[in-house]
């Protein structure tokens, strides 16, 4: 009996282990475990410690446990990337990154007791320049902003970022890129969108964020991609700030200085800044232009700008609970312009060479902008392992206000003079509201959805006067001119995303509806009326795809459709004056275009490293060029062309970041063929370029840093001008001093005086050939102090921690 009762209990023994032998294989096929050992510093185990563990790159936190006998099981994904956070109290905090591929592992931390004693604590973490998270480029701002007067220039510095010299942002199309500031998407012209950024102080800046391909959950009016440049708010600590002075010189001197502070007592965090600056530049043309094919148009044009620049930005931020967070932020800048230009005009006979027209205008333009941006915003965590619901309100008033005047002298045949003057008025109102829910739900599926309404009322006010000789003045009928513009955009999306069998899919949708009218009253009554609902699908998968040296390499495919909306200045009838033969006018019959993008690319450790795609846009529209035969007065507007093909492939690459030298290179091809329409005729254009950018940064000493970035175009392409090579190359040399307080930095900024445009533009009767230079080359000496505590970064860049790999070869 007893022995019948002993054999009966073994067979049950040996099948429960049989069992749970066959369940581990199972769950082993699908899971690796993870053996951590937790130590003491005086101790050969710990309990009670806490164990948790997150996902990379998207932090989310998948389990948590207390640990009981010091070592602990936990089953993970193979293939992986994973964060284990180990604290208990008494004990400093623990992080380290863990890179599963196929096998188990066993991992030991060990705690440290902390010091109680410590009167000051300075933690340093490495910082990348550059990371990549799914389809985001992040550039810290920091390493480009010493170096730097705005932010238009750190922008300029970026890695893989090239601006033409209208202020227009190109990444990876030949198409501009659309330009955010702190997630809201600036609805304004490029010329006010390039003043604004100019006048945003260099140290404002924290980071910027490069999109190349965005999701459903950004506005489908992003063809270019989307550049998202995000400004610093207040720093969680004590009391700090800075005052900074810079003085630069390049053929006309500029010189700004502010200062910064940051205020927080519990969970009240408030921010204050300021900047002052005066900038003088110059933008000089050279353009020959042909007409009926005998005759020849040459005009020299030199302009010098003055501006006088402030800026004031604040903001507080409440923290109510540990789930609900409410700020407010407000940006006001104030802008007063001057520029005095002087342009010959000179028409020759191409056959004879005999010249019959010689002119010369003198042009003032006196003028100032008000700009001022408040948005209000909410925050409030769900749970947590990533769900919340985000809210935020934003209202924008811009005034813009230019008075111009000018004097054509007639040389051959001599003629009396005619004067003009007149003044233009520009207010705009700009309102959006949007509501973005993230959700966890099971299976570890994560649901993000929203909506978007936004409001634009813009009005054109512009009266100029006419005068010849002696003749009495009078109202100038074809500058003249009002116009009211309204754009109303209402949108939401919903987004699914779910990491299965080692691969994240993304896919999402969105819907907008667009209503654009704009009206013209004088000289007549036009209307204009864009009234339209579109769906955008977008689509993304992200997958492993084998290890180089111990860290991932990933593999990254992207579908998206995307719309490029004409806006106010390109659907603006009211012709501006440029000069007596050249004017700026929109197109109130231009239709929006569509694009269809496809794109692979990989990335090394959170690095971009290669990417390759093609753009299939229809309904082009494009800046061109008209010339009115009888006045001989060329037109710069926008039209519809027809379609637009475009293939493109990017190689990137460098050093990891936190060392004593730092540096990255890349280069980037564009092939682009048009087929369509222009002035009449077929359109039939085709056209390689190709970009070269790199960046070296060296720490000589701890408080001696030398840092260079260069960039050169070959072949380019913008709007159908034809580029020669162009290029730019920065450099700074940083020195700190009391305890790297003190920080006084040489920079230097186009130092080859190589960013000079060398243009050719031939399509249907216009031909112009030209020359553009502007003050680029420039020397600069800053001075910027920081006072108060220092600020504690939180260890969240897993890209330059020492990986666990659980590689034996490696």
């Amino acid at each position: 009996m007893i022995l019948n009762s002993a054999i009966y209990f073994m067979r049950l023994k040996l099948s429960t282990a049989f069992l749970c032998f066959l369940l581990s294989t199972i769950v082993d096929a699908q899971n690796v475990p993870i053996q951590i050992s937790i130590k003491a510093s005086a101790s050969d185990s710990l309990i009670g410690a806490t164990i948790q563990l997150y996902s990379l790159p998207d932090t989310l936190l998948l389990q948590s446990q207390v640990s009981k006998t010091g070592k602990n099981i936990i089953l993970v994904k193979p293939y992986s990337k994973y964060l284990a956070k180990v604290s208990a109290v008494g004990f400093e905090m623990v992080e380290r990154m863990i890179i599963v591929v196929n096998k188990s592992l066993s991992l030991t931390i060990e705690l440290r007791t902390k010091n109680k004693t410590l009167n000051a604590v300075t933690i340093v973490s490495k910082k990348p320049l550059i990371k990549q998270e799914d389809d985001k480029t992040i550039v810290d701002a920091e390493p480009l902003s010493g170096s730097s007067t705005s932010a238009y220039e750190v922008l300029e510095k970026a890695p893989g970022v090239v601006l033409d010299q209208d202020g227009n942002v190109y990444l990876t199309s030949t198409t501009p890129a659309t330009i955010y500031i702190n997630g809201r998407q600036m609805r304004m012209s490029t010329d006010d969108i390039t003043s604004l950024l100019k006048s945003l102080p260099a140290g404002s800046v924290s980071k910027i964020e490069i999109i190349r391909t965005p999701s459903a959950k950004y506005d489908a009016a992003s063809s270019g991609g989307i550049v998202n440049v995000i400004l610093k708010k207040g720093i969680k600590i004590g009391t700090t700030g800075s005052v900074n002075m810079r003085y630069d010189q390049g053929v006309y001197g500029t010189a700004s200085a502010g200062f910064s502070v940051n205020h927080s007592v519990g969970k009240i965090n408030s921010y204050l800044s300021f900047q002052y600056t005066r900038r003088n530049y110059f933008d000089d043309i050279r353009s020959g232009r042909l007409i009926n094919g005998d005759t020849l148009l040459t005009q020299k044009s030199a302009t010098r700008y003055s501006t006088i620049t402030s800026y004031l930005g604040a903001g507080i931020d409440l923290e109510f609970s540990k789930k609900f967070d409410l700020a407010y932020d407000m940006r006001l800048i104030s802008n007063h312009n001057c520029s005095k230009a002087f342009s010959f005009n000179d028409f020759t006979e191409t056959g004879s060479q005999n010249e019959f027209y010689l002119s010369q205008t003198a042009i003032s333009n006196m003028g100032g902008s008000f700009f001022i941006s408040n948005e209000l915003s909410s925050k409030y965590k769900i749970d947590t392992v990533g769900s919340g619901w985000s809210n935020e309100i934003d209202y924008t008033y811009t005034n813009n206000k230019n008075t111009l005047s000018y004097t054509d002298s007639y040389i051959l045949p001599m003629a009396p003079p005619r004067y003009g003057n007149g003044t233009l008025q520009n207010p705009s109102n700009m309102l959006d509201f949007k509501s973005d829910l993230s959700l966890q739900l099971k299976y570890k599926f994560l649901l993000e959805t929203g909506f978007k309404i936004s409001d634009l009322t813009n009005n054109n006010l512009a009266l100029y006067y006419i005068q010849t000789g002696n003749q009495p003045k009078e109202v100038d009928s074809y500058q003249t001119n009002t116009f009211k513009y309204r754009e109303n955009i209402n949108s939401a999306y919903l987004q699914l995303s779910r990491t299965y069998q080692n691969i994240n899919f993304k896919a999402g949708l969105r819907f907008e509806n667009t209503d654009i009218a704009g009206n013209q009253y004088i000289p007549t009554d036009t209307s204009i009326r864009i009234k339209r609902n579109d769906l955008f699908p977008y689509f993304y998968a992200k997958r492993p795809l084998f290890k180089i040296f111990g860290y991932p390499l990933t593999g990254n495919a992207v579908y998206r459709r995307s719309i490029t909306r004409p806006g106010f200045s390109a659907l603006n009838p009211s012709p501006t004056f440029i000069d007596p033969f050249t004017f700026n006018v929109g197109n109130p019959k231009l239709k929006p275009q569509f694009t269809t993008n496809y794109e692979i690319n990989s990335t090394y450790n959170d690095f971009p490293v290669f990417a390759v795609g093609a753009n299939d846009t229809r309904d082009v529209f494009s800046p061109v060029t008209y010339q009115n035969d009888s006045s001989k007065i060329a037109y710069r507007t926008f039209d519809n062309l027809g379609t637009y093909k475009e293939i493109y492939a990017r190689l990137f690459g460098g050093l990891p970041s936190g060392h004593k030298y730092f540096m990255y290179a890349g280069v980037q091809f564009n092939h682009v063929q048009y087929k369509g329409g222009y002035q009449g005729f077929p359109l039939k254009f085709s056209r390689s370029s190709w970009t070269f950018f790199t960046g070296h940064d060296l720490k000589a000493t701890p408080t001696l840093k030398f840092n260079l970035s260069a960039w050169m175009y070959v072949n380019g392409l913008r709007s159908f001008y034809e580029l020669q090579t162009l290029g730019q190359v920065n450099f700074n040399i940083t020195k700190s001093f009391m305890d790297k307080k003190l920080s006084i930095i040489l920079s230097g900024n186009d130092i080859l005086r190589t960013n000079k445009s060398v243009f050719h533009l031939q399509q249907g009767e216009v031909l112009v050939n030209g020359t553009r230079v502007q003050d680029s080359r420039r020397i600069a000496l800053t001075f910027r102090y920081n006072f108060g505590i220092a600020s504690k970064e939180e260890k969240k860049e897993p890209f330059n921690q020492a990986p666990v790999n659980t590689d034996p070869n490696q």
